[in-house]
């Protein structure tokens, strides 16, 4: 039996930022993703012929950040 790990905030940011790039995008998460070496070392496997260079997904993620701190009160 196993349980459900959740995954962590980093983990959801740049998971997002792959989806926000590139909405047709179909992954597989085989470890950890909280820097670019676990992203590009086999944290991430991308099941289609599409694959994201990790600077555009870091710059999503600046961006992303930037306009939910704008957002906020």
């Amino acid at each position: 039996m196993c349980n459900a790990v959740a995954y962590s905030k980093k983990e959801m940011e740049i998971i997002h930022a792959i989806y926000s790039i590139d909405p047709s995008a179909q992954i597989s998460i085989k470890g950890k993703l909280e820097n670019r070496y676990d992203y590009m070392y086999g944290g991430v496997k991308f099941l289609t012929d599409t694959h994201i260079n990790w600077n555009e997904i870091s710059d999503k993620i600046d961006e992303q950040r930037e306009e939910r701190y704008n957002q906020s009160p």
